[in-house]
Order: C-alpha cells, then structure tokens, then sequence
C-alpha cells in the first residue's frame, strides 16, 4: 500500500469517527436531560482511558445502558432526534435484524465489508443493554450457557450478511460453528425474528438492579464483559475527544478482563479494524 493511500484511508477513518462523535453527543445530550445511566464499553472505554478519544485505527462507538434506563430511553429517543438522525431496534424498525439498536445519521453512508454480503448502512453508534446476572455461581452458568446457545441461533439466521468473516482473533470454536454455517443451509433453519425473541427474553431474565452482577452480553467479547457491580460502581468520568464519557469506576478492572495488557497497543497486524468505510 502506498504512503498516499495510507494517508486517504487514516484521513476517510478520521471523517467516519467525527461523525460518529456527533451522534455520540446527541445520544449524551438526551442522557443529560433525562438523567439516564450510561456507560462507555469496550473499544471506546480503551480509547478513553489509553488515548483520550478514539483509538486511532478504530472505527465504531459502544455504549451500554443499564436495562431499566435503556427501556427509558427507548420510549423517548425518537421524539428527541433531529430529522436526520434515527434510532434502529429489530422491534420497531423494519428490516433491521441486530439485536443491539443503533443511533444513525442518515447523511452519511458507510459500506460495511465484513461479512460475506458488503452491506451500506448509515452511519451509527452501537448502544447495548446491560444485564443483570444471578449471584449464585450454578446458576450464573447455566444462565452463561442458555445465552450463549440462544446468541448463536440468531447469528446462524443471518449467517450470510451478519457474521463478521474478516475478524482474525476468534477462538477455535468459533471457527468450528462458522466453518459449520459454510457447509450447512443455517439460515433456512432459524428463523430471525423468532431467535431474537428467544434471546431477548433471556437478556431480560434477571433484574438488573436486583442482581450483583452485570453483563454486556451482546459485546464482542461476550462473558468477558460480565462484572461484579462493584468493578462499574456509580462510575467515573473520562476523557474522550472533546467531551466527557461516563464509564465503569475500576476501569483497569474491566479493561484486564477484557483485553489483558492494554496499555500497549496491539501490532499493526493485530489491529482489529471493523472493515467499514464512508461511501464516496
């Protein structure tokens, strides 16, 4: 790749975040006005907590919002949003087959080029659910298990436009149920809106303010993001671009679990870029 081509795709790269960062101050602004918990998750904790924004390869923003204030914010959202911005749920917006909803801006188009079938989508940032997991140790596995089982039957039903093929760091048994999609017809055999369903009754089986434990089940990095409540507390404050960022109060905590040594970046090969890009 030529130094001129690296320097377009760091500049196309940077556009993509800055957009993502007003749909970010939308989404911190009804926060604000309602008094709804949040929190920054995964990449866009680290990018916080290591680089004070985005980290620099990165292409996408999670945040995570307690269940109840989730189901809040949900009821509100759409009345609040300008006319070109929106909010994407499988219940309510036709078409759309992500469990986890999306706030969008419709201005700007990006090509996702990580499953089988390139897709263009508008411009989002992602916002999970965070659930409440049981505190007895028997039960949080069968809970882990039923979860687990119910998340690969809806990524089974969109085998082909849903599962990110190019993503380099998946364990082996990933590799095993992906290699299985391939060979067998999976998306004739689960039905979509049925399995996401299924899942979301689990989602919501155990309270979340009644239980000790939170997970962000639909993250990359699943399991990984299940946390005792003491490690996200009342949460703390954080630096990302230009604006303030509330995340889990013992981040070195999580973002141990999660990535292990996270104060040095990955190598270049190892970065894990999401395989989107603005459309010209």
């Amino acid at each position: 790749m030529s130094e001129r081509t690296e320097e377009k795709n760091r500049d196309d790269l940077r556009r993509l975040q800055l957009v993502e960062l007003d749909i970010l101050k939308e989404f911190l602004r009804i926060c604000k006005k309602y008094h709804l918990r949040y929190y920054a998750l995964g990449g866009t904790l680290l990018g916080a907590v290591r680089h004070k924004g985005f980290i620099p390869w990165d292409d996408d923003v999670d945040m995570g919002m307690p269940r109840p204030d989730f189901e809040k914010f949900e009821a509100i959202v759409e009345k609040e949003l300008p006319d070109y911005f929106h909010y994407l749920s499988y219940q309510k917006t036709k078409g759309y087959t992500h469990y986890v909803p999306r706030m969008t801006d419709s201005r700007v188009k990006v090509v996702d080029e990580s499953a089988l079938v390139d897709r263009e989508k508008d411009a989002w940032i992602d916002i999970f659910p965070l659930d409440g997991m049981p505190g007895n140790k028997i039960l949080r596995k069968i809970h882990c298990f039923r979860l687990l089982t119910a998340r690969a039957r809806v990524n089974y039903s969109l085998f082909s436009t849903n599962v990110d093929m190019k993503r380099q760091d998946r364990p082996f048994h990933e590799r095993i149920l992906i290699t299985a999609g391939k060979i067998f017809p999976v998306e004739k055999i689960f039905r979509t809106s049925r399995e996401l369903d299924r899942l979301d009754r689990l989602m919501k089986k155990y309270d979340y303010d009644q239980s000790p434990y939170l997970v962000n089940f639909m993250g990359i990095h699943k399991l990984k993001e299940m946390f005792h409540k003491n490690n996200y507390g009342k949460g703390a404050d954080y630096t990302f671009e230009d604006v303030k960022l509330r995340g889990p109060y013992d981040y070195d905590f999580v973002l141990k679990q999660m990535y292990g040594d996270y104060w040095n970046p990955p190598k270049a090969g190892e970065m894990n870029h999401h395989n989107t890009r603005i459309k010209e």
